[in-house]
């Protein structure tokens, strides 16, 4: 896989976002996303069979719940 430099990390935010960033943060956003791009491709690996979306309608509810308890 090719690797994100904070050249291109600068031209997408100029590009995408009209936004100027410079060359220390670039760099360090495109180590970043590179890390959580390298962590990504291990997912799949991962046991996550019994865990819901994080805004499903369960998640909702226990958080609702738990928000709930805590106001007696």
């Amino acid at each position: 896989m090719a690797e994100l430099t904070g050249e291109t990390v600068k031209k997408m935010a100029r590009e995408i976002f009209d936004y100027d960033i410079s060359e220390h943060d670039a760099h360090g956003v495109a180590n970043m996303a590179g890390a959580m791009l390298t962590l990504a491709r291990h997912l799949g690996a991962l046991p996550l069979s019994g865990i819901g979306p994080a805004f499903g309608y369960a998640n909702l509810i226990s958080e609702a719940a738990h928000l709930n308890a805590k106001k007696v």
